[in-house]
């Protein structure tokens, strides 16, 4: 038998493989994927290495704050925003505010007032600062006297600048005579005090009574404080990382990596945006209110029935939701909501369009020719002009809503959009039914300009400046609540003002977080030294596992 030799075959196999190429080709195809699928499904392949992790929480003792880069750290000096608020941290004061803004003794221990002579009498209590010296009434002469000597350039000179003389008896007793009886107000005295014999308005560490004291300080990194050991009160437990942003915008971004623990934001859109990071949020009342003002020299306004036929015809809640975001809180008073600790039962005059137009027939107001409009005797049907500020988009858009609601009861309204100069001066020379405005009160709520008799409202009322003239004096909390008390009562039924809402602040915090004591507008970092937060820990169980190996 003759063989074939090896060429022979080789070019049968390559005439073949030629000829069915493309078979050949699909069967390898199909062939790799089988066996692709079967080491994957034993585990003998992977196309991708998945890492194994787990999440924990770790509870931590250092809370971390956001500030903006400041010019110093004076608390008397300084009008930084962000020193104001660190302030009051480090420094003890004669007196601070609550939550309601009603006053508390801080370093004092008692005090009598002479409301006649316009002076307070004030026994100190036995207080450290954080270095062990006692705080005696020397320094609070001292804190004063360098207030007035540093002028208005202090954040707290307005409220010392009434203050006619101290003198002190002894370590721990001084007297506090004010140029006026009327500005002897005792929430004139919350400023910080500090050491007379060591105070240096250029340095950043000048020492202070209050629950901390400085640790460390890079103006273009951080400041950390820690406990003061020697606070006489209740003790902070967290340490404290002010951290320097640049940018407060980029605060939020920051927190989802636990760089920042919590901060107030001012924004409309905070909660959206914390929601989206999944932060939790918190809200707070600011001191910026949303009202209306009646004119009470023109003919309509000036009626009582036709103030609180207005104000039935507005859904408060629908204004808040719709032209504020929802970021907003109805009040029964255009004072601070729950002011001295007196109830706030929200919008006194709740959404009733029937009982508006009741009170416009009352006040001779009624739609005879049946148009839709309501007319006076004469047949002349009631208008009236709203006045708003062009430049604050969400204000006219609010005073669009007003006027289409003034429009369903009957009363024809319109909106006019002035500049800022415009509407002040409109304000000023009374050329208007009814003005749209906003107002952010300091922390004092000394309202008086706006009952005074210069008031461009032409409201009179001597009852009711009487009242905001006792607010200023000093009398105790509970005589001030019960004056306050009175005085709202009667500004719900004569209705000079209608508080449409007053916007709300947003407390944005980390999502494992809680808080007994939340920040307030005037008092940013209050209650932070008991916070309580964890931080997000993410473990590699594959890394850890080796390393327990090699172990």
């Amino acid at each position: 038998m003759i063989k074939e030799n090896k060429g022979s075959k080789f070019r049968k196999a390559f005439d073949f493989a030629h000829e069915h190429i493309i078979i050949i080709i699909i069967v390898v195809v199909v062939l790799a994927g089988m066996l692709s699928t079967v080491y994957i499904v034993k585990g003998d392949a992977s196309p991708k290495k998945e890492t194994k992790e787990t999440t924990t929480y770790e509870e931590i003792d250092t809370v971390f704050l956001a500030m903006d880069q400041v010019s110093g750290l004076d608390p008397l000096g300084s009008k930084d925003r962000d020193v104001y608020y660190i302030s009051q941290l480090i420094y003890s004061s004669l007196f601070r505010l609550d939550k309601n803004l009603a006053l508390k003794k801080d370093l004092v221990d008692s005090y009598t007032v002479n409301s006649l002579a316009g002076s307070v009498s004030i026994k100190l209590r036995n207080v450290n600062f954080s270095d062990g010296s006692t705080l005696t009434a020397e320094d609070v002469r001292f804190t004063i006297s360098q207030i007035q000597r540093i002028g208005s350039a202090s954040p707290y000179y307005h409220d010392v600048s009434k203050i006619q003389s101290v003198y002190t008896s002894g370590t721990r007793s001084l007297t506090i005579n004010f140029e006026k009886p009327s500005d002897a107000a005792l929430d004139n005295l919350v400023f910080p005090i500090v050491d007379s014999s060591s105070y240096d308005s250029d340095s950043d560490r000048n020492i202070g009574s209050g629950p901390y004291c400085y640790v460390s300080y890079d103006k273009l990194k951080y400041l950390k404080l820690k406990p003061n050991k020697n606070y006489n009160g209740q003790r902070a437990e967290n340490k404290l990382e002010l951290r320097i942003v640049p940018d407060k915008s980029k605060t939020t971004g920051l927190m989802t990596t636990d760089a920042v623990t919590a901060y107030v934001n001012t924004n409309f859109d905070a909660d959206v945006d914390a929601e989206d990071k999944k932060l939790k949020t918190s809200r707070i009342s600011s001191s910026e209110a949303e009202y209306l003002a009646f004119n009470f020299k023109k003919k309509a306004t000036a009626k009582l029935e036709v103030r609180k036929a207005v104000a039935k015809a507005i859904d408060i809640q629908a204004v808040i939701d719709d032209n504020y975001g929802g970021s907003a809180i109805a009040s029964d008073s255009i004072y601070f909501p729950g002011f001295l600790g007196t109830e706030n039962k929200g919008d006194p005059y709740e959404l009733d369009q029937g009982g508006a137009v009741k009170l416009l027939k009352k006040a001779g107001y009624e739609d005879k020719n049946e148009d839709g409009y309501v007319e006076d005797e004469k047949g002349k049907p009631l208008s009236m002009k709203i006045l708003v500020n062009s430049n604050d988009s969400r204000r006219t858009d609010t005073a669009q809503s007003i006027a289409d609601a003034l429009k369903q009861i009957g009363i024809k309204a319109a909106v006019e959009k002035l500049s800022w100069d415009a509407y002040c001066a409109a304000i000023r020379s009374g050329d208007f039914d009814i003005y749209l405005g906003g107002y952010k009160f300091d922390k004092k709520y000394d309202l008086r300009k706006l009952f005074s008799r210069s008031n461009p409202l032409g409201y009179r009322n001597t009852q009711v400046i009487n009242w905001t003239n006792q607010l200023e004096t000093c009398i105790s909390n509970k005589k001030q609540k019960g004056v306050y008390g009175q005085l709202k009562q009667h500004l719900i039924q004569e209705l000079p003002y209608y508080c449409l809402c007053y916007k709300a602040y947003t407390v944005v915090s980390v999502a494992r977080f809680e808080a007994e004591i939340l920040p307030t507008f005037f008092d940013q970092y209050r209650g932070c030294g008991n916070w309580k937060w964890e931080k997000t820990v993410t473990i590699d169980l594959e890394t850890e596992k080796k390393s327990k190996d090699d172990e």
